[in-house]
Order: structure tokens, then C-alpha cells, then sequence
């Protein structure tokens, strides 16, 4: 079974919100059953990374580095990551890098490759354009996200000269989200009071125009659940 839009989706309504706020929210973006499958893989067969910033270089650590760091080490490196949050930018959570495996070759065949390359068929490019009014915008890019207690993503603006990016997009896969768990994308204002919030929502899409402050809330210490999702940008020019 492939991967197609929602066919309740309400074209107009959804541009009018974007162009309006700089921002729109689209529940129910896929048939649940589409959404329940990427779920599922997300669950079951996804190889995760854990990644952090190391004064502004990203890092990668495999499942198998993480699970051979010592408790004294782990809790080292949980405390530097937090220490240059309070100073600067700084994130941690669960990746997999969608779009780099995939140009890499790797894990051929995997649900998350499908779902990337019918985001960049004919059908989500089309609703893409329509909805964010960008008709240069010619593929995007992808990574999946899975949060724990203790993530988080601080505030940021996804504005990074050379990466012709004009919409930020989530979708979300985590099901059941209490409001005190966290998780949430939080859009900032001018003076980061957050004007708008949306929680982990299963099966909806959130839309940002770029550049545009917001950041993804502490995952509760006490969240008994995990937050999915697919996210990227929304580019214009030739994949790197």
C-alpha cells in the first residue's frame, strides 16, 4: 500500500492559515492506516542514533556507543549537553537521518525510505507549493525523531544560508500525548512569548514558515510515552 494525502484535506483553508500566521496545523494529513504503518516502523525497525550539539557541530552516536558508555560516562555527557543548553543552542533526542540513508544506500526498502520518496513525488510536491505559495520549492529533505524524558530542542530560527529552505514541516506519529508530558512546538513572538503551541498529535502535520522562533519543550521526566516524528524542510534548488 503506498502513501497518499487525506482526501478531507481543505486546500484553501490550510493556505489561508499559512500565509495569514506563517504557520498552519493539518490534522489527519494521511489515512490513519498510512500513518498506523509509520508508526509501527518507528516503533519496530528503526535504527536510532542519539544526537546532540557539541559547540555547534552535530554529533551522531550509535545505539551500540550509547549502550557501551559506563553510567559515570553517560551522566557526564548528559550534563555537558545540558550545560551548553543553558548558554546557547543546544538538543537532544533520537535520529534517524531519513535523507542521508537514503542517498547513502542504506536500509534499502525501509517504510521511512518509501515515506521520503512519496514526499518528493508529484503529489505531496504539488501540496506543498499550494499550500505554502513557494512554487520554486523542489523536494525536501527528512530525518525521523523519536524524544524521550530528558529531550529537548531549544529555540531556533531553521534560517542556514546555503540550504534554500522555505517551509519547516512536522509530522506527527505519537498517540495518546498528555498535556504534561511536553513535547510541544512552541512558535515564539519577538519578545519568545510563545503565541501558539501545538501538542504531539497523532496523524497531523504542522507547517512553519522559515525563518520563524520556536522549539520543541523538555520531555517530562515522567512521560510514559514516546514523541515521533518526520520532519525536514521544505528546499528549493538541487539535493545536496
Amino acid at each position: 500500500m503506498g502513501f497518499k494525502l487525506s482526501s478531507s484535506l481543505n486546500i484553501d483553508a490550510i493556505r489561508q492559515d499559512f500565509m495569514q500566521k506563517g504557520y498552519a496545523h493539518v490534522p489527519r494529513i494521511l489515512p490513519d492506516e498510512n500513518a498506523k504503518r509509520i508508526r509501527k516502523a518507528m516503533l519496530d525497525s528503526t535504527p536510532w542514533n542519539y544526537v546532540f550539539n557539541d559547540k555547534d557541530k552535530h554529533v551522531d552516536l550509535t545505539a551500540a556507543q550509547v549502550h557501551s558508555m559506563s553510567d559515570q560516562q553517560a551522566t557526564r555527557l548528559q550534563q555537558a549537553i545540558y550545560a551548553q543548553a543553558q548558554v546557547g543552542f543546544q538538543y537532544c533526542y533520537d535520529n534517524y537521518p531519513i535523507f542521508d540513508a537514503y542517498k547513502a544506500g542504506q536500509n534499502e526498502g525501509h517504510i521511512l525510505h518509501k515515506l521520503y520518496e512519496w514526499l518528493n513525488d508529484s503529489e505531496f510536491l504539488d501540496f506543498a507549493r499550494a499550500v505554502t505559495g513557494f512554487d520554486d520549492i523542489s523536494f525536501l529533505d527528512a530525518q525521523a525523531t523519536r524524544y524521550r524524558p530528558g529531550h529537548f530542542l531549544t529555540c531556533h530560527d531553521d534560517s542556514l544560508e546555503g540550504k534554500n529552505r522555505r517551509a519547516a514541516y512536522i509530522l506527527n506519529f505519537s498517540t495518546d500525548w498528555p498535556v504534561d508530558w511536553g513535547g510541544y512546538l512552541q512558535l515564539l513572538d519577538e519578545d519568545l512569548h510563545v503565541r501558539r503551541g501545538f501538542k504531539p498529535t497523532f496523524n497531523a502535520l504542522n507547517l512553519l514558515a522559515v525563518p520563524q522562533k520556536h522549539n520543541v519543550s523538555l520531555i517530562a521526566p515522567f512521560a510514559a510515552g514516546m514523541r515521533f516524528s518526520v520532519s525536514g524542510w521544505m528546499r528549493y534548488g538541487q539535493p545536496e
